[in-house]
């Protein structure tokens, strides 16, 4: 794989070009949207797209799909202030499949942390102390 930069790369295939740029958009899009709306709800829901005058929304949740379907048609004239024009909302819940974090198998007592820090101290090489800083660190937050 070649260490180009993603938009060299963008630049020399039209349709890379094109789905790059649809890209942005959709998510401009989608930044604009969660800015009219409280920041909780924001993290549950999606502005999709407009196509056909409609603004399609996806929420993670049957709840937040029905508070959608009720203020988001007053949020139109806002977004179309900002070039987003749509006269009508669909709401769709796209569910999230939020798998739970597997348990640390391994911990490592307090006391050898401590002596670990007291180690790490006497590491010449400051890399490798600071690798050691940041396990410590991690560790300690759990």
């Amino acid at each position: 794989m070649s260490g180009r930069p993603l938009n060299d790369i963008t630049r020399q295939d039209q349709t890379l070009a094109r789905l790059t740029a649809a890209a942005r958009e959709l998510m401009a899009l989608d930044r604009a949207f969660k800015k009219l709306i409280p920041a909780a709800m924001a993290e549950a829901c999606r502005a999709v797209r407009i196509r056909d005058d409609e603004l399609v929304l996806h929420a993670d949740n049957g709840i937040v799909a029905a508070r959608l379907r009720m203020t988001a048609p007053g949020l139109l004239p806002q977004l179309a202030k900002q070039g987003y024009i749509a006269s009508k909302v669909r709401v769709k819940v796209a569910l999230q499949v939020v798998r739970p974090k597997k348990p640390k198998s391994l911990a490592i007592s307090e006391a050898a942390l401590d002596g670990m820090e007291q180690a790490a101290a006497s590491i010449d090489n400051a890399e490798v102390r600071a690798a050691v800083a940041r396990l410590i660190a991690h560790q300690r937050r759990g």
